[in-house]
């Protein structure tokens, strides 16, 4: 993400993320079919306001439901064992010589919330409150604003009165409240580790995000690093919603004083077609290994980074969330123009795989 606040320090820092300190996650429906083999789901037509309808309960704040299937053994056909009910696929990739593919992390959003051991509603710097914007937005992130219903996650961006208190938003007034999902620690101030964190593997999220000025859908990873000078970034994806055919990727270095970026401009997507990506469900990944850095769309690889001197070489976090009419899109003029609007991030699932001896 682009130009960062670290906890209270700022960080102008090239082609990097504002992250500002304070509040909160957790929103909407669809369906899902699993095709044999792979996991792909077909989504219900969303209603006239750009967000699905659900007739279930919000989520609670207990541990994960017990009517999400448990893992099981591999049937037949299945590259690994069932996870949530679901027969997770192989990544795009062949696994190195003498390697083989294993799945070390898996969230399918099966049952009616989502496994909080696995997964917070905020980010990294949680006191209490959960956390509120990147990049100087409107969005205040709440617990309540993820739901999970029919098979996906639903991150809703709506409007929030009366607005929140927040430095970290513009003119200090968060006007909206969004949902997040992240492996950072449920609760910074407590000792909590972080929820789940690896060092190279495959990352591979499947969604279907809105194309609506002003909203911005961001999956990307960071240093598990409690002091929250983030030394490195993985931008997985960065798209902002007045054009849903220039796929953002970049990795930040260096002490994110540098950036790869897989982009030329905008309507470029390095190897990677330039096309509306917002029609329906879409799958981002990265390899991260420590020899390079490569990025897909779909399965197809569209560029890599390949100065291991500069990999990051230590344990990661994974961040996936909406925001709402950041800096970056009003630098390009393509901010929020109606602020009553309500949009959806919907995900399918988020997985990491990593190598072991085959």
């Amino acid at each position: 993400m682009r130009g960062r606040v670290v906890a209270a320090a700022v960080l102008p820092i090239g082609l990097a993320v504002v992250v500002a300190a304070a509040v909160g996650a957790v929103g909407l429906a669809s369906g899902r079919v699993a095709r044999s083999g792979t996991v792909d789901r077909a989504v219900a037509d969303p209603s006239p306001s750009g967000v699905a309808t659900s007739t279930s309960a919000p989520p609670t704040s207990g541990a994960s439901p017990t009517a999400k299937p448990s893992a099981t053994a591999r049937p037949a056909g299945c590259a690994f064992p069932v996870s949530g009910g679901v027969c997770p696929g192989l990544p795009p990739l062949a696994a190195p010589a003498g390697k083989r593919w294993k799945l070390s992390f898996s969230e399918e959003f099966s049952g009616s919330s989502y496994d909080r051991s696995k997964l917070t509603p905020c980010f990294d710097w949680n006191t209490g409150a959960c956390t509120s914007t990147f990049n100087n937005g409107r969005e205040h992130y709440q617990p309540s604003q993820v739901v999970v219903s029919n098979g996906t996650a639903k991150l809703i961006a709506a409007p929030l009165s009366p607005p929140f208190a927040s430095s970290a938003c513009q003119g200090g007034s968060c006007t909206y409240k969004a949902g997040l999902l992240s492996t950072a620690r449920a609760r910074a101030s407590d000792g909590s580790r972080y929820l789940y964190s690896f060092t190279y593997g495959y990352v591979e999220s499947r969604f279907k995000f809105p194309a609506t000025q002003g909203f911005f859908t961001a999956f990307w990873m960071l240093p598990t690093d409690p002091t929250y000078s983030y030394r490195s970034e993985i931008d997985i994806l960065e798209l902002l919603g007045d054009d849903p055919s220039t796929m953002f990727m970049t990795y930040h270095y260096n002490d994110r004083s540098q950036s790869f970026a897989v982009n030329r401009g905008k309507f470029n997507n390095g190897a990677c077609p330039v096309e509306n990506y917002s029609t329906g469900f879409v799958r981002m990944g990265v390899d991260w290994q420590a020899d390079h850095i490569a990025w897909y769309i779909d399965g197809k690889k569209c560029a890599q980074f390949t100065d291991a001197a500069h990999i990051e070489s230590g344990p990661m976090q994974l961040i996936l969330h909406m925001m709402v009419d950041n800096d970056w899109q009003r630098r390009w003029n393509v901010g929020l123009q109606d602020p009553t609007l309500v949009r959806q991030l919907e995900v399918d699932y988020i997985r990491v795989y990593q190598t072991a001896p085959a």
